[in-house]
């Protein structure tokens, strides 16, 4: 097959069948190295192939411009970075581009096929619902119900990181009760975000439930305080059926302060440029060693100084406002709540956002990377709205 048949196939909705195939590995493949290998095989080559499309499709995109200053200054951080490695830079270097080939395509395709990529939003949460079934059911077959932290089944085994990827799909799930035709259609996504949502309260993940405090406040206003307060409920009983998970995270609370308190300590000298992105994420805090910031914002810090952490904030604030912009002039919530979903959670959790496939690509680059493509052509095209939203 020649590079213009290829291309042509990819262009005939290839791309958006390559794409499925990677979002369902989140859920149906046994290893993240398997999953990765699926984003390297198909997705990069097809986006190389597409790239004259894709550039054509942001020319004068300031988000995207953002984004990818961000990228390249705190990749540049690898000059200064004080435990430099040839091979570390060259695999960062790599992941770097593979979070920008996702971020360009994730956009490109959501505005190229709306109704196509509207039905994978869907499934795909049809998928993670019937993934969190099973993950429940599998995981306390072998361990206590419910004291036991839930391990989800998949490539998502962290459970604040795997609450956080199936949390942005029951904000999606919301979204299609709120705005969905049909009573039957209601009901159906009433019993998918049931069981979504037992999932996440099932990890115990606190960063989950609080991104999913701001995303449901988001799309629903003062509706969502029941399920908040039953939310909120149902995890603190969870909690005080297990002793010591009680000790360790009631009674002393969290460790994060202090975590946090220890980055801003140890950056005197490196204020301005940072430590280089390869710099050792590990912090000594509580008589304790944990393996990273637990903040994406002080990570970025950390690695890239004020200047990386306003290349950051500036991106944001920019996404932030074009989704504030899309709810106040057209009623669409979802763009908004997605993304501060994806901020709540990397404040609580996480460490550099510039990663190979994980699954903060699904909460955090790509909610950025949606409103990216959608709001720079909404003024000129205002039948175009979000893929199933209700006229």
């Amino acid at each position: 097959m020649g590079i213009d048949r290829f291309r042509g196939f990819l262009l005939d909705r290839g791309m958006v069948y390559f794409y499925a195939v990677y979002i369902a590995g989140y859920f149906l493949l046994p290893m993240a190295t398997g999953h990765r290998k699926v984003y390297y095989a198909l997705i990069i080559p097809s986006v190389l192939v597409l790239w004259r499309e894709l550039a054509a499709f942001y020319r004068g995109n300031l988000l995207a411009l953002l984004i990818l200053l961000y990228t390249v200054y705190m990749m540049s951080t690898l000059w200064w970075t004080l435990d430099f490695a040839p091979a570390g830079a060259a695999e960062q270097l790599g992941y770097s581009f593979s979070v920008l080939t996702f971020c360009f395509i994730s956009g490109f395709l959501w505005q190229q096929y709306p109704h196509q990529m509207d039905k994978l939003a869907h499934r795909a949460t049809w998928l993670a619902a019937g993934a969190a079934v099973v993950s429940i059911v599998a995981w306390y077959l072998e361990h206590p119900f419910p004291g036991s932290r839930l391990e989800p089944l998949g490539v998502m085994h962290h459970q604040n990181k795997a609450s956080c990827a199936y949390g942005i799909f029951l904000v999606l799930c919301i979204h299609y009760i709120f705005s969905g035709r049909g009573r039957d259609n209601k009901a159906a996504y009433i019993i998918i975000g049931a069981a979504i949502l037992s999932l996440v309260l099932l990890t115990q993940s606190r960063t989950a439930l609080a991104a999913l405090a701001v995303a449901l406040l988001v799309l629903v206003g003062y509706r969502a305080l029941g399920v908040l307060l039953l939310g909120a409920a149902a995890s603190w009983a969870l909690l005080a059926i297990n002793p010591r998970l009680w000790q360790e995270r009631v009674v002393d609370f969290s460790f994060r302060p202090g975590i946090w308190r220890q980055v801003i300590e140890d950056m005197p000298g490196y204020w301005w440029f940072g430590k280089g992105y390869l710099a050792d994420p590990h912090v000594a805090a509580y008589e304790r060693v944990f393996n990273h910031a637990h903040n994406g914002y002080l990570a970025t810090l950390r690695d890239g100084g004020v200047i990386g952490l306003m290349l950051l904030m500036a991106m944001l604030a920019v996404a932030l406002l074009w989704g504030w912009r899309l709810y106040r002039q057209r009623g669409e919530r979802i763009y908004l709540a997605l993304l501060l979903y994806g901020m709540t959670c990397i404040t609580m959790d996480y460490d550099r956002l510039l990663v190979h496939p994980k699954e903060l690509w699904l909460y955090f680059w790509l909610p950025v990377a949606l409103i990216m493509a959608v709001y720079p052509l909404h003024p000129a095209n205002d039948t175009l709205r979000y893929p199933g939203h209700k006229q």
